[in-house]
């Protein structure tokens, strides 16, 4: 059963505007479920297709960006909720039943990661991991990693100075230093002309993990640190990242 896993929903209707669904993504929320006048489940909308609009377009609804997501239903075990999870990698709406999908509850996918159970898998890292990678320069200005968070729908970029991974740098981070706004016009420039450079705001040391790191070491340092994905090294040359979705695929 999941109920123990559940919290109260924080939704948006289809037909609300962006900027008010921006309003309550600064809250803190990835992703919010989407619902219709009965409050029935339409899908889901992240912070990064948010961000997509600009904030001079008032008059643009969520209903175009609702992404499909799974449903559980009060009865579902906790693997039910993580191969919802391990598909969409959106936090995952709970309905009164398959049948009625009126929304009654949420499960938060980091608080569902961290209940999981990843002792007993054998896999490692560096089977799973993304080796095609989007990375940023500690000199370049926190602007045009937002914008570039923005475009390709990343929330996070391992940052390298010469040629050497030297921090981590997140959507949360940038949100949280209020060095940028959730307007994209901002970040061509409008009001800043000097915008600080990414060494300014990136997390530092950063925790990493090995290709040969078993998928419970990178999972317990994802729990201990609260973090939502691990740059893979060797001899601190960056070599790919792994996240919560990729280890929580493994086991489902």
């Amino acid at each position: 059963m999941i109920l123990d896993l559940m919290s109260v929903p924080v939704t948006v209707k289809e037909d609300a505007y962006v900027t008010h669904v921006r309003q309550i993504m600064r809250e803190g929320h990835r992703s919010l479920p989407v619902v219709d006048a009965q409050s029935r489940i339409k899908g889901m909308v992240t912070l990064t297709d948010i961000l997509k609009v600009t904030s001079t377009k008032s008059d643009v609804t969520v209903s175009g960006f609702i992404q499909q997501t799974g449903i559980a239903s009060p009865n579902a075990d906790i693997m039910d909720a993580a191969r919802i999870f391990g598909s969409t990698g959106f936090d995952i709406p709970v309905a009164r039943s398959y049948e009625d999908i009126t929304i009654i509850g949420v499960i938060d996918s980091e608080k569902l990661f961290n209940n999981l159970n990843f002792k007993m898998e054998k896999a490692i890292v560096g089977d799973i991991m993304t080796r095609t990678i989007r990375t940023c320069n500690a000199d370049d200005p926190v602007s045009k990693v937002w914008l570039n968070m923005t475009q390709y729908g990343l929330s996070g970029y391992p940052v390298i100075k010469r040629k050497r991974l030297v921090g981590i740098i997140t959507l949360k981070d940038l949100l949280s230093a209020g060095y940028v706004r959730l307007e994209r016009e901002d970040e061509r420039g409008g009001r800043d002309i000097y915008p600080p450079n990414v060494e300014k705001v990136m997390k530092t040391p950063v925790m990493t993990v090995v290709s040969d790191s078993t998928i419970w070491e990178a999972a317990n340092l994802m729990r201990q640190y609260e973090i939502g994905r691990l740059p893979v090294v060797e001899d601190r040359k960056l070599i790919g990242i792994v996240d919560r979705q990729d280890l929580v695929k493994v086991i489902i």
